[in-house]
C-alpha cells in the first residue's frame, strides 16, 4: 500500500491528545455507603495518583482512538498498487531475419540466435497472468501476423518453436509499424521485440514514434564486432584459358577483430573433391581477392566455400556462379584515362579497345566486331557528332558522367544514405561507407530505364534498356569518388559488365530468398516446377513457390525464388508432360544481413510521450497516470469513510448506556 498524502500522519498527533484529555478528566459519582471506613480506599488511590488507573475500561476512548485513526489514515489518502496489464495486449515481434541464424556467442552448440529469442519469450509468457491477449508477429520484407489477441499461452509458445528464418530482405519499420498500429487505443498495450539488433534499416526505424511502451529482448549482449567472415563475391571469366581450364575470382571479407586463415575451396558440379583451394590469411576487419584457376571448363556450375575456422554466421560462407556460355566480349573503352575500370574490366573478363573521345572517330569497319561501349566522360558535345550518333544507337552504352564537366545541370547528395533497387548488377553491393560528392542530374534517364542505386536522395546509377539493348548510366566520377578503393568495387564492375553482356545466358543467375524476379520461359512451356539440388546450413525448403510459377506462366508476372540460400534447377515442361529445359538459379540470403553482421545498432524509436515527440504528449500521458491514483486512492476513502461512520455509531450506543467510563 501506497500513500498519496503521507504528510497527513501529522494529524495523528490528535491521538495522544485524546488520550492526555481522558487522564486529566475528573469523574464523581454518589453513592449511598454504610460506613466511613469506605474512605480509606478512596484516599488511598488518590495518594498514589497513578494517571494510568483512569484509562482502564474506558470503551468510549478506544473507540475514539480508533475513530481518529481512521480519519488520520483517510487524510493520508492510502492506496494499492497492482499489475494493470493484467488481461491487456502484448504484441510478440520476432526477428526471423538471416542474421538470427548465427550462433550464441560460444559458438554453435549454444545454439542459433533465433532458438534463444524464442526461449526468451517462453520465460516472459510463463511469467504473465492468465487472460492476458497475444499477438504474434514475425519480420520480414512484409511482415505478418501468426496469432492475433490469443490468450492461450501454450498455442503461442507452440507457434513460436515452429518460425523458421526468412533469409530475404527485411522491412523492419513496416514490422514496428504494424505492431503499434495494432495497440492503437489501448490502454496498457506494449510491444515485446526480440531482436539480435543487427538492422540495416535501424535508422528509418529510430525515427518512428510508437504510441505503444516498446520492450526490446536480445538473446545475446552487444558485441563490439562480430566472429563472422564472408564470401563478399564469386565470379568466373567467360574466356578459357589455353590449358582449357576456366579461372575465377572469389573477394572475402573478415568481420572480426582479429586476424583469420581461411581455407577457400571451389568445387565443379558436386563433385567431392576440390578442383582448386587457397589458404588465405585476412586481417581484422580486412578484405582481399583471391584468383582461382585450374577449374575444370565442363562443369555446369561452380561452388565456392570457406572453412578452416568458427564462424558466427553461416549463410555467406558459400557462393555459387555458373559460367557463361557467350564469347569473350570486346568493348570500346572511350576515356581519357580510368586505371581502376580498366583493371576491373580485365578481371570481368572483357577485352578492352581503349580510344581517346576528343581524337577517335567511330567507322563502321571498326565497330563491327564491338559488342558494346564505355563512354566515360561527358557526351552533350559527341552527340551532336553523326558517328557517334550512330554507335550509340547501334549498341549498348554504359555512360559514365563526369559533374565537374558536363553541361548538364548537377546537385550534391543531401546525405550519405543509400538506396538499393533489386538488380543484377546490385546482387552483393550494399554502397556502405561509400562518398559521392556530385551527380548529374539525367533528366532523359527515367524515360529508359530506372535508378537502382540512390545517394543522398538522388539517382547515382540508372538501368534499363533501349530498343532491347541494356543501358548503364552513372551520373558520377567514378575517380572524384572512393568508390574504386571500395572491396565491392570489382564486384561492381564485373556485375555491370556481365549484365550488359546478357549474363550467363545458360542459366538464370542469382537471386535473393525469396525476392521477385524477371524470368523469360521457353516459347513451349506449360508447367513449370523448381528442384532442390542443395540448400545451406541444415535448413530445408518446406513448400517450394511452384504455384508462383504457374502465375507467372500464366501472367507474365514475375517469378519469386524459393525462400532458403542454396541451388536451385527450375525444370519446364510442355503441354504432353515432356521436359524442354532445365536452368539453375543460386539463391542466396540478401546481402544486407552479411553487412550488418559486424555492428549491432540501437533500436530506440521515439516515444510517443517522450520529450522527442512533444511535451504535450509527455503532460498528457502523466495527467493520465494522476488520474488512474487518484481514482484508486477515491476507492480507499470510500471504504474508510463507511468504517468511520459505522465507529460513530457504535460510540453513540456506547455512550447512550451510560460505559463512558
Amino acid at each position: 500500500m501506497q500513500l498519496l498524502s503521507p504528510l497527513s500522519a501529522l494529524f495523528g498527533l490528535a491521538l495522544p491528545a485524546i488520550v492526555l484529555m481522558y487522564l486529566f478528566k475528573r469523574t464523581y459519582m454518589d453513592t449511598e455507603i454504610a460506613s466511613h471506613m469506605l474512605w480509606n480506599r478512596m484516599l488511598r488511590e488518590q495518594e498514589a495518583n497513578r494517571p494510568w488507573q483512569k484509562l482502564r475500561t474506558r470503551p468510549l476512548m478506544l473507540l475514539q482512538l480508533l475513530a481518529a485513526a481512521i480519519l488520520v489514515l483517510a487524510l493520508m489518502q492510502p492506496y494499492l498498487t497492482a499489475d494493470s496489464r493484467s488481461g491487456s495486449h502484448t504484441v510478440i515481434v520476432l526477428d526471423r531475419s538471416a542474421s538470427m541464424t548465427a550462433a550464441m556467442p560460444g559458438g554453435s552448440s549454444q545454439g542459433s540466435m533465433l532458438a534463444a529469442a524464442v526461449q526468451q519469450a517462453e520465460l516472459w509468457l510463463s511469467e504473465q497472468p492468465k487472460g492476458e491477449l497475444i499477438t504474434l508477429l514475425v519480420t520480414g520484407e512484409q511482415p505478418r501476423i501468426i496469432l492475433s489477441k490469443e490468450t492461450d499461452h501454450e498455442l503461442v509458445l507452440q507457434q513460436l518453436k515452429t518460425i523458421t528464418p526468412d533469409f530475404g530482405t527485411q522491412d523492419n519499420v513496416a514490422a514496428l509499424s504494424l505492431a503499434d498500429s495494432l495497440l492503437a487505443n489501448e490502454q496498457g498495450g506494449q510491444i515485446l521485440l526480440l531482436t539480435d539488433g543487427r538492422w540495416q534499416d535501424a535508422d528509418s526505424v529510430n525515427l518512428l514514434t510508437l504510441h505503444a511502451k516498446l520492450e526490446q529482448f536480445k538473446p545475446a549482449s552487444p558485441q563490439a564486432g562480430s566472429n563472422n567472415s564472408a564470401i563478399l563475391y564469386f565470379g568466373i571469366h567467360a574466356a578459357v584459358g589455353e590449358d582449357g581450364k576456366r579461372a575465377g575470382i572469389v573477394t572475402l571479407r573478415n568481420d572480426s577483430l582479429a586476424s583469420k586463415q581461411l581455407e577457400l575451396a571451389v568445387y565443379a558440379d558436386k563433385v567431392a573433391e576440390p578442383a582448386a583451394k587457397k589458404s588465405v590469411k585476412l586481417e581484422a576487419g580486412g578484405w582481399t581477392s583471391v584468383d582461382i584457376n585450374g577449374l575444370p571448363e565442363e562443369a555446369s556450375y561452380y561452388t565456392a566455400k570457406i572453412s578452416g575456422v568458427t564462424d558466427d554466421y553461416a549463410a555467406d560462407n558459400i557462393a555459387y556462379q555458373f559460367p557463361s556460355v557467350s564469347k569473350a566480349q570486346q568493348v570500346l573503352l572511350a576515356t581519357s584515362g580510368n586505371l581502376f575500370l580498366e583493371k576491373a574490366l580485365q578481371l570481368a573478363g572483357v577485352k578492352t579497345i581503349k580510344v581517346d573521345p576528343a581524337q577517335y572517330v567511330p567507322s563502321k569497319e571498326h565497330v563491327k566486331d564491338i559488342d558494346w561501349v564505355i563512354m566515360d566522360g561527358d557526351t552533350v558535345k559527341l552527340r551532336t557528332d553523326k558517328s557517334w550518333q550512330e554507335l550509340f544507337a547501334s549498341k549498348p552504352v554504359w555512360y559514365i558522367d563526369h559533374p565537374e564537366a558536363t553541361q548538364e545541370e548537377t546537385a550534391s547528395p543531401a546525405n550519405s544514405r543509400v538506396a538499393l533497387a533489386e538488380h543484377p548488377v546490385t546482387a552483393y553491393l550494399s554502397f556502405e561507407d561509400t562518398h559521392i560528392g556530385r551527380v548529374v542530374k539525367a533528366k532523359d534517364a527515367g524515360t529508359w530505364g530506372e535508378a537502382i542505386v540512390t545517394y543522398g536522395g538522388l539517382p547515382a546509377i540508372y538501368a534499363g534498356s533501349v530498343q532491347g539493348r541494356p543501358q548503364l548510366r552513372f551520373t558520377f566520377d567514378m575517380q572524384s569518388s572512393d568508390l574504386p578503393l571500395r572491396p565491392e568495387f570489382p564486384v561492381l564492375i564485373v556485375q555491370a559488365a556481365d549484365w550488359m553482356s546478357g549474363g550467363s545466358q545458360a542459366q538464370l543467375g542469382t537471386a535473393d530468398a525469396g525476392s521477385a524476379f524477371q524470368l523469360a520461359f521457353l516459347n513451349e512451356t506449360a508447367k513449370a516446377k523448381w528442384e532442390t539440388i542443395e540448400t545451406i546450413g541444415g535448413y530445408s525448403e518446406k513448400s517450394l513457390p511452384d504455384s508462383n510459377l504457374t502465375a507467372a506462366l500464366a501472367a507474365q508476372e514475375p517469378a519469386v525464388a524459393p525462400a532458403v540460400p542454396g541451388l536451385y534447377r527450375l525444370i519446364e515442361q510442355n503441354a504432353e508432360g515432356e521436359t524442354i529445359g532445365q536452368r539453375m538459379l543460386a539463391v542466396t540470403a540478401a546481402s544486407a544481413e552479411s553487412a550488418s553482421m559486424s555492428a549491432t545498432a540501437e533500436i530506440k524509436p521515439i516515444a510517443a510521450g517522450s520529450s522527442e515527440s512533444g511535451q504535450k504528449q509527455a503532460d498528457a500521458g502523466l495527467a493520465a497516470g494522476s488520474v488512474e491514483t487518484a481514482n484508486a486512492a477515491n476507492a480507499f476513502a470510500v471504504w474508510l469513510a463507511l468504517a468511520l461512520l459505522m465507529l460513530m455509531l457504535v460510540e453513540w450506543e456506547v455512550y447512550r448506556r451510560g460505559n463512558a467510563g
